[in-house]
């Protein structure tokens, strides 16, 4: 009870053995109480729950949490919501059962039955608010005092096992692959399954209900992502573990269980004074939550993870230091008494490192007075015995135990100087989660499996297929299935970010749908780099159409906002180049060697040029040196040696009668004769040649660059007549359409770049 009108908070840690059941009580300053139970413990753990409930009067659970569905936190729970004079159970926070039911044909018998104990416990509750709970769930006492905040596990994890179409992944690691978490979400599919969106709006708010999932889930893997489980288990049947003499299959997958873990941040508030707890369950990977609150979030208790088993944070498989720097709590809660080597020596000495108090339901029975702590298991270490429930009382003058700590890190006290000893806390990688060799001979191997498919391609001798795409994601992970490579196969999508890393290869950017609808292929090398910039270097003008003229107004931002299809459509069909790749990963490339190499001139098309054009225009001509008129005789040259003349006059024959954009589908075509000369002006919607002419009928033929005065003339009377005649002139004679084409190309521009490496 409260005392002088201040609250307080008990937490009781039930002597359950291997096992977590914690029993917390709060007393408010009104005289009010509210109680909550987390996990249940082994078996065992049910009357034992009824017991330490009523030693403190309660009338009810206010609130009921299973962390996750072991045994060893399962059983308890069923054995008391089953018992007679058990007390009404008002809310009840769960695992989302159906998001690894889902799952089931994965799972050894030990799994599947904490699955049905859970679904058994979800029964026996009656009348009684259930719901499972993800990050951001929120639940407080009647008098405000006290709230409970779930951490974890993200709304995306569970989103990704209920409804994702590579959800299979996450069982293949140990421990669960949590950094993807931190890259921003996936933007929604306007034609998604309606169902699928009533989950994530659900998600959105804390929680979701059986209710909400009265949908077929979809299929949980293709036959080859369940041959790659199935090889995944058939490796880890030969594994067993040193300690425990347990074989990997019976814990298959009881990674993601642990990693899906329920965390709960409570914090009371005690007059003036706030303190906060954290129970962990039986979280194993703290690479979310530490990239989540980078400096900590000051707890006073912790629940310890796990038992005092191992800490992940990305990669690092013994983050101990790097877990207890980051939760550093005043004291640490321990329940377990040596089954499966736990807790761990290691664990022990880092939370000690830090500060902590620790305070465990098993007693020491000895003491090491000099020399090494050695073995792997402080509970053995020490021939600790079984103990009594560790109680602690908060209130706002401090935290009293109902018994002594096995031992403590930093003291209040001062003490003697004995030894001074300097721990060094390597930083931890967030993102990664297999180990540094391994990966990178994946990655090696998956860059070179691109490259050989990309020359398999180019072999075809210009046979290639127009547009034909990147290799799917899934069809890189089949070739690593082919190669025995069941590690690759299984975390194909981070190899893969990996390499886009390091810029081996292009990938395309992720969707809701998963690594379904993702793309890949290989960077080009040097070799193929070079024939790129042949290949651009060859163009004697390269126009392009900026279709929206608001937006962009620098050199660069011009480039990277004008339409390149036809460039990106030409590349591919050349060099093997798949057309998806060429706007993320090979124009920004081109658009710095031509800056460097080409002037850039500019003419800007508003509506008041032409009533039809749908939205203002820019056109871009990029060419060699500094003198339009000098780049148009060059490229006329080029264009007479080609003997295009005939096919240029044609084209421009029928262009001038339709210099209304956008064209019809009859629009006159780029002459292919052109097409490694003269870029055409393109664009969605504006056929080739598009806007050459466009504005030209309303202000007159403006001068041509690189055109003597004759042929200016010439062509003058002949654009003429098509502008303000009836009848319409004939074509141009060759020759002059060979100069007037690339003169048109340039006529009426502004330049506003000037290449350095320019040449005249």
């Amino acid at each position: 009870m409260s005392v002088n009108g201040s609250a307080t908070l008990d937490v009781e840690l039930i002597d359950v053995g291997h096992g977590d059941a914690i029993v917390l009580r709060w007393t408010g300053e009104d005289g009010s109480q509210s109680n909550i139970v987390i996990d249940g413990g082994p078996t065992s753990g049910g009357a034992l729950l009824q017991k330490t409930l009523a030693a403190l009067e309660a009338e009810a659970v206010d609130l009921m949490v299973l962390t996750h569905v072991d045994s060893d936190h399962v059983d308890g729970l069923l054995k008391y919501a089953e018992a007679k004079g058990r007390l009404p159970v008002r809310r009840y926070w769960g695992p989302c059962l159906k998001a690894f039911e889902r799952h089931a044909w994965l799972f050894p018998p030990r799994i599947t039955s904490g699955l049905e104990k859970a679904r058994q416990l979800q029964d026996a509750l009656g009348d009684c608010l259930i719901s499972s709970p993800v990050e951001g769930a929120t639940w407080s006492s009647s008098d405000g005092g006290l709230t409970v905040t779930v951490l974890s596990p993200a709304a995306r994890l569970l989103e990704r096992l209920l409804i994702g179409e590579d959800a299979l992944e996450l069982f293949l690691h140990e421990p669960t692959p949590l950094g993807w978490l931190l890259s921003p979400a996936p933007e929604s599919d306007p034609e998604e399954n309606p169902h699928h969106r009533q989950l994530r709006q659900a998600l959105a708010c804390g929680e979701i209900t059986e209710a909400t999932l009265d949908f077929r889930l979809p299929d949980s893997g293709s036959a080859i992502r369940r041959e790659a489980a199935s090889g995944h288990k058939e490796a880890s049947s030969r594994q067993v573990d040193a300690v425990t003499g347990e074989a990997g299959p019976e814990f298959f997958g009881n990674s993601v269980l642990n990693d899906t873990s329920i965390v709960l941040l409570i914090e009371a508030q005690l007059g003036a004074v706030r303190r906060k707890l954290l129970f962990t369950g039986d979280l194993e990977n703290f690479a979310y939550l530490v990239a989540r609150w980078p400096h900590g979030i000051g707890c006073d208790v912790v629940k310890v993870p796990h038992h005092g088993s191992r800490s992940f944070v990305g990669d690092k498989k013994d983050a101990y230091d790097a877990v207890w720097q980051w939760l550093r709590p005043r004291a640490a809660l321990v329940s377990a008494n040596g089954r499966h080597g736990l807790p761990r020596t290691d664990f022990r000495n880092a939370a000690l490192r830090y500060g902590a108090a620790l305070f465990c339901t098993s007693r020491r029975a000895r003491e090491i007075v000099t020399g090494g702590q050695s073995g792997q298991c402080c509970h053995s270490l020490f021939a600790c015995k079984a103990g009594d429930p560790v109680r602690l009382t908060i209130t706002a003058q401090g935290t009293e135990a109902s018994a002594a700590a096995c031992a403590r890190g930093f003291h209040s006290d001062v003490m003697p100087v004995i030894e001074i000893r300097q721990h060094v806390v390597e930083p931890s990688p967030i993102l990664s989660n297999m180990a540094g060799n391994e990966i990178r001979m994946h990655t090696d191997w998956a860059v070179r499996w691109l490259q050989d498919q990309h020359q398999q391609r180019v072999s075809l001798n210009g046979q290639s297929i127009p547009g034909l795409q990147a290799i799917p994601l899934g069809s890189v992970r089949k070739a690593a299935l082919g190669a025995r490579r069941y590690a690759a196969a299984s975390d194909m999508e981070m190899i893969l970010e990996r390499a886009v890393r390091e810029g081996k290869v292009w990938l395309s950017r992720p969707s809701r749908h998963g690594d379904a609808s993702r793309f890949v292929w290989a960077m080009p090398r040097a070799e193929d780099a070079s024939l790129i910039n042949k290949w651009i270097d060859g163009f004697a003008l390269i126009q392009l159409l900026v279709p929206d003229g608001s937006s962009a107004a620098g050199p660069e931002e011009l480039l990277y906002a004008a339409d390149t299809t036809w460039l990106a459509q030409q590349l591919a069909q050349v060099h093997a180049f798949p057309q998806q790749m060429f706007e993320q990963a090979l124009w920004p490339g081109l658009v710095s060697r031509l800056l460097q190499k080409r002037s850039l001139a500019v003419r800007r098309l508003d509506d008041s040029a032409n009533g039809k054009l749908p939205k203002s225009l820019v056109i871009l001509t990029l060419f060699t040196g500094n003198d339009p008129a000098a780049a148009a005789r060059k490229a006329a040259r080029r264009i007479e040696a080609m003997k295009a003349g005939p096919a240029i006059a044609e084209m421009l024959h029928h262009l001038m009668g339709r210099t209304a954009i956008p064209y019809p589908r009859t629009a006159p075509q780029w002459p292919e004769t052109l097409d490694r000369l003269v870029s055409p002006l393109w664009s969605e919607g504006l056929k080739p040649p598009s806007a050459l002419l466009a504005g030209f009928r309303n202000t007159g033929l403006p001068d041509l660059p690189g055109l003597d005065p004759d042929d200016y003339r010439t062509v003058k009377d002949w654009a003429e007549s098509y502008f303000w005649s009836s009848e319409r002139s004939h074509p141009l004679p060759p020759e002059l359409a060979a100069k007037a084409l690339p003169a048109l190309a340039l006529a009426a521009m502004s330049i506003v770049h000037r290449g350095h490496g320019s040449r005249q």
